[in-house]
């Protein structure tokens, strides 16, 4: 009889356990104030480097590229609870490049003509604003799951100058100056999902998607000036500088398109690839 008995106290006990496991969460019912899950008109900060990003860190920190000046700023994006489930976001990219390389060359033993001053300076800079939404699926204080999707819309720049004076008697330097402003534009899809840290108003997670950018304007102007026997020539024209994303075939066009000179060009592209980034987030009351 006690054997029967144990045994059903055992199935018992195991029915319970078992549902408890299955069962629902029961949330705490205070918010993100010591450390739970964020509300509707609550605010959150979001750091979201991807892949790339770090990659880039990785370099400077090695001391690769050590003549640039690079300046690369992550998304960072502003979180807004309109409601439990649904998120309004907006974020900002930035990145910039510079590089700068000018001095005077030794001259020659011997006579003759010879370069005596070289100047060179290259500036890269992008800019994008994402503004997008995210619909969470759950109210879970543990993990988060959603999906969401950005507008990127932004600008690129580039400006290089080339600068070369000789020694010759006839004076001869010349300059030539690059540049280039484009719009950009295009669109992201990600599924997210992030974890809330213990009682801390903080959460970290990954997003994964699909990213698409647009540029349009992508072609150089080009002004060069130069002086030789006292005579000045100036010029302006167009021409490209593809990107390593945008190798043209070695046709004859193709291969002629790189290197005309163009009074008027259409250069523009789009390209689609996938996205990884982690999340760091900070909850707060506005």
């Amino acid at each position: 009889m006690k054997k029967s008995f144990y045994a059903f106290l055992i199935v018992i006990l195991g029915v319970n356990f078992t549902y408890a496991q299955l069962s629902d969460r029961v949330n705490s019912p205070s918010t993100f104030k010591i450390g739970t899950r964020p509300v509707a008109g609550n605010w959150g900060v979001v750091f979201a480097p991807t892949l790339q990003d770090f990659s880039d860190i990785s370099s400077r920190i090695d001391g690769k590229d050590s003549t640039n000046s690079a300046n690369v700023l992550p998304i960072i994006a502003l979180r807004m609870y309109k409601s439990d489930n649904l998120v309004l976001r907006i974020g900002i990219r930035s990145k910039t490049k510079n590089l700068k390389i000018g001095g005077t060359v030794l001259a020659p033993t011997t006579g003759g003509n010879y370069i005596t001053e070289l100047k060179y300076q290259r500036r890269n800079a992008e800019f994008y604003i994402t503004p997008g939404a995210e619909y969470h699926f759950s109210k879970s204080n543990i993990l988060d799951v959603y999906v969401g999707a950005c507008i990127p819309l932004g600008y690129f720049k580039e400006n290089q100058t080339d600068y070369m004076r000789e020694s010759d008697l006839t004076g001869f330097y010349s300059s030539v100056e690059r540049k280039r402003f484009g719009l950009a534009y295009g669109f992201e899809g990600f599924i997210g999902i992030q974890a809330f840290v213990a009682d801390l108003p903080f959460s970290i997670g990954l997003e994964l998607g699909t990213t698409g950018l647009g540029k349009l304007g992508k072609k150089w102007k080009v002004d060069s000036y130069s002086v030789a026997g006292g005579v000045a020539t100036t010029q302006s024209y167009y021409t490209t500088n593809l990107d390593a994303n945008d190798v043209i075939d070695p046709t004859i066009v193709g291969a002629a398109v790189q290197v005309e000179q163009f009074s008027k060009l259409t250069a523009k592209s789009f390209y689609v690839d996938g996205m990884a980034r982690l999340t760091l987030s900070y909850y707060f009351v506005k």
